[in-house]
């Protein structure tokens, strides 16, 4: 039996797909096929998708809202799963009782790790739990947040800050739950960057909070973001890490600042044009799909960008995007 058969009677017949372009499910419009391509709607189907890649000894890829991703113009060998997993609930309300009546102060909030942050931040905010209200307007899902450990810098706040558990599943297929510490959460780092390992939902400890203040203040950082931030533009998100505090007082850039952005601008790339990608003219960290860009143009701007950066202040800077498939 070939491996299309194999993954059609495991997966279900009609809902495997041979070579998807894969450009359609990211933010930067970049990307070559799929060998296989699923989407996975419910934990159970995302459990099954995975175990059927193993049965069939190809690769599973694990692909949620793509951002802060650069598919290779080749593509992606193996089976690319799309985690459309959505459930969102309250799994327990944690707090008191005085003089008959309950006070509720935390809860433990549960997210698939298909669901979009927007989507998670929204039913917070309505549920009037706080920790996560200044990610609006975040793009991504909540996989790719714990991934990459989003940030907001105004005012600082990661998501791993307000984790407290989450479902990761083992080679076998069963689910095992780990808490916050597991991720060895730092700057845009978690421990999945180097085990890649499948989540399936992220459990998070909320405090009790008003609900109109909490959108005033998620309002805030999406209007913050709005002015700082390229929006509305196909692109990955910032394409590189800050540098360390330390090479910054090194280089002795202006009060310090460890943006990459501002080194990129004092290289001189700032609204560099490669094929049909671009250094943003807003933010020199973002690289944009003009229409029709291809992972190269995007891989040679990064190449340059680190090049020059290194070139002027003897300081590498690293991807914050990650790279699928094959890069020459």
């Amino acid at each position: 039996m070939d491996t299309y058969s194999l993954l059609t009677q495991d997966l279900g017949e009609g809902r495997v797909k041979r070579q998807e372009g894969l450009a359609r499910y990211t933010t930067f419009k970049i990307g070559g096929p799929a060998e296989f391509f699923y989407v996975a709607q419910s934990v159970e189907e995302l459990t099954k998708a995975f175990l059927a890649a193993k049965k069939a000894g190809i690769k599973f890829w694990l692909l949620g809202g793509g951002t802060n991703t650069l598919i290779s113009d080749s593509g992606l060998p193996g089976l690319v799963v799309k985690n459309e997993t959505r459930g969102i609930k309250i799994v327990r309300q944690l707090g008191q009782v005085k003089n008959g009546k309950s006070a509720v102060r935390q809860a433990l909030v549960e997210a698939d790790t298909g669901a979009l942050i927007n989507q998670l931040v929204r039913f917070t905010c309505d549920q009037g739990f706080s920790g996560l209200e200044m990610h609006l307007g975040l793009p991504g899902t909540v996989g790719g947040a714990l991934f990459m450990n989003s940030k907001w810098t105004h005012p600082t706040a990661y998501v791993g800050d307000v984790l407290y558990q989450a479902k990761i599943l083992t080679p076998e297929g069963t689910i095992k739950l780990v808490n916050k510490d597991y991720f060895n959460f730092g700057y845009d780092q978690s421990i999945l960057q180097k085990t890649r390992e499948t989540v399936v939902a992220a459990i998070f400890l909320l405090n009790k909070a008003d609900p109109e203040k909490l959108w005033v203040r998620a309002h805030e950082s999406m209007e913050y973001r709005k002015q700082t931030q390229p929006m509305g533009i196909q692109t990955a998100g910032c394409t590189f890490r800050n540098i360390a505090p330390a090479q910054a007082l090194r280089i002795g850039t202006p009060n310090q600042t460890t943006s990459a952005g501002y080194l990129i601008d004092a290289t001189g790339l700032k609204g560099a044009i490669h094929g049909k990608a671009h250094f943003s003219d807003q933010h020199a960290n973002f690289i944009i799909n003009q229409g029709g860009a291809t992972a190269r143009d995007v891989k040679w701007l990064i190449d340059e960008a680190k090049a020059r950066v290194q070139e002027k202040f003897k300081v590498t800077i690293e991807p914050e995007i990650v790279l699928l498939g094959k890069f020459n």
